[in-house]
């Protein structure tokens, strides 16, 4: 530990041993509902907004690069959704009763229709609108050649490619039209133009530059004032942001803070602003300091990360492999104990497309519930009754999931005598190497928080060919469901197909889904309309909510 922050952490009172459950010793996860019952949402206040004023928040993300064709990391789309705009966006917390609203919203579009058959869908934009007063830009008008541009650079390379190759071709009939064919129905595709990563950037950037990895101009709220890798993002307010008035406050600062005891350190000393937390014992260790701190609890509609494993050899290309690793992993305790009993069990889609209600660990199936007895009897069938050694690599996200990779260590070598040789990396390292598929043996995966649409979570995260498809899965019934999916524009038919997809990846395994957090988003007494929404944590992929908050101090 350096010595400054050491002094920091005694300056405020912190230190590693803070985060740690004996803080609140002797509470079980069944008194946790009793004594804190925080509120599953934060209406947006009635007050008039007050404008001026920095938000900061220290962030454990850092971007691995700035160019949104060749990331979807995180790390980026903490900020770049603030500098940029999309066609259409997700509502606003002011804009919704609770969490779970998916509408859309007009953002640089201000309406947009299909054809009869989904294949052709026409964009009106927002007139008046300017990109940044910044070279080499330089406040000129946003035209709908802009748009097309853009996505006809997204298809070229990148994670976004599979999403964008599937225009067939766009037109501009006039400044403010962007009229594209798309090469097979997608009732979506609204769904996909919003979601967080789909950000426009501009052609001159690109041209002068040769990439984006430099410099990141767009239309949105906020300017880009400096990005110190690894030190600190700064965004300053743009003053000719299309929506008036907006955003409220003059700065925001994200602070690059990878250890959790110093980010929770800047919270209690009032030097971040925002912080989320993964267990009911953090929430009430800030709450005994910090008692007039705001806590939003936020119950999870999907599990980001999982086991991931090389299923496009062996020994994982067989099914009975994957079977017998999942019923040898409890995950029912790591809820208990690495959540406090404050998480879900884990699965893929959000079961908010297919049922009303969350799913329990029946309604995933027999190969994910805890049978270490048959899972061993099962892996011999597969030829290895004395087990093998692989390998898992991965990042700490955040401490809990050190624990979680080190319960499923623990679990495969004691029911199946499966060794797993753990690899701890750095974010951009983990990153790099995940995504590009380039790994054997198992990784602690992940599936992009950013996406929101039923589309992105089956079709994009799941199709054989598609670049998102970082599980490698590669099944052909999933291939079929999730074209059929997409080309199917009743709900009630939608839920249906979404279940069988469902069905399908738990039946073979081929995203193994470990526990995660149902959170808390802890915030500043004085801080006003930062509530998460279902799929859009403010301090992650929702960042464009930092336009609607405002400081009331």
């Amino acid at each position: 530990m350096s010595a400054s922050r050491r002094d920091f952490l005694k300056r405020t009172g912190w230190g590693a041993m803070g985060l740690t459950a004996a803080a609140v010793a002797g509470r079980t996860p069944a008194t946790w509902a009793a004594t804190a019952p925080y509120p599953e949402w934060i209406p947006a206040s009635t007050k008039p907004p007050k404008r001026g004023g920095v938000l900061t928040r220290a962030s454990q993300w850092d971007p691995p690069l700035i160019d949104p064709r060749l990331t979807q990391s995180v790390g980026l789309f903490q900020f770049a959704g603030l500098v940029s705009s999309r066609l259409i966006r997700y509502s606003f917390p002011e804009e919704v009763s609770g969490p779970s609203d998916l509408s859309l919203k007009p953002d640089l579009a201000e309406s947009w229709q299909s054809s009869p058959d989904s294949r052709v869908w026409t964009f009106k934009l927002r007139q008046g609108v300017k990109w940044q007063n910044v070279p080499p830009l330089n406040g000129r008008e946003f035209v709908a050649a802009d748009v097309k541009y853009c996505f006809e650079q997204y298809a070229k390379e990148g994670v976004q490619s599979f999403n964008f190759r599937e225009i067939e071709s766009m037109e501009t009939p006039d400044k403010y039209t962007l009229r594209v064919h798309l090469n097979t129905p997608n009732v979506f595709f609204p769904q996909s133009v919003a979601e967080s990563v789909a950000v426009i950037f501009s052609r001159e950037v690109l041209e002068e530059d040769g990439d984006l990895k430099k410099r990141m101009i767009g239309t949105g709220p906020f300017i880009l004032k400096e990005h110190n890798r690894k030190v600190r993002i700064v965004l300053t307010r743009n003053p000719d942001y299309y929506d008036k008035g907006r955003p409220y406050v003059d700065e925001y600062v994200i602070l690059s803070t990878p250890d959790t005891a110093t980010r929770f350190a800047a919270f209690r000393a009032g030097q971040s602003d925002f912080v989320s937390l993964a267990t009911p014992s953090e929430a009430e260790l800030l709450r005994k300091t910090n008692p007039n701190v705001q806590v939003q609890a936020y119950h999870n509609t999907l599990t980001p990360f999982g086991v991931a494993l090389a299923q496009d050899r062996p020994p994982f290309n067989d099914v009975r492999v994957r079977r017998a690793i999942s019923m040898a992993i409890d995950r029912q305790k790591q809820v208990d104990t690495v959540y406090e009993g404050h998480g879900i069990i884990g699965w893929g889609v959000p079961y908010i497309y297919y049922q009303d209600k969350q799913p329990t660990a029946k309604d995933l199936g027999p190969w994910w519930q805890y049978r270490p007895a048959e899972a061993k009897k099962l892996l011999a069938e597969a030829g290895h009754p004395n087990g093998f050694t692989t390998t898992l690599f991965y990042y700490e996200y955040f401490p809990q999931m050190t624990s979680q990779v080190q319960l499923v260590q623990s679990d495969l070598k004691k029911n199946l005598n499966i060794d797993v040789k753990i690899t701890k990396l750095d974010y951009t390292t983990y990153y790099g190497r995940y995504v590009e598929g380039k790994w054997d043996g198992l990784s602690w995966g992940f599936q992009s928080g950013h996406a929101v649409g039923l589309d992105e979570r089956t079709y994009q995260y799941m199709h054989s060919k598609s670049t998102k498809n970082f599980f490698k899965v590669n099944d052909p019934q999933i291939d079929e469901l999730t074209t059929k999916l997409r080309q199917t524009p009743d709900r009630a038919e939608q839920a249906k197909i979404t279940k069988k997809i469902v069905d399908r990846e738990f039946d073979q395994v081929l995203r193994m889904w470990m526990p995660y957090d149902n959170g808390f988003l802890m915030v500043q007494p004085y801080m006003r309309n930062g509530s998460p929404l279902a799929i859009r944590r403010t301090d992650a992929y929702g960042s464009p909510t930092i336009a609607r908050v405002w400081l009331d101090k």
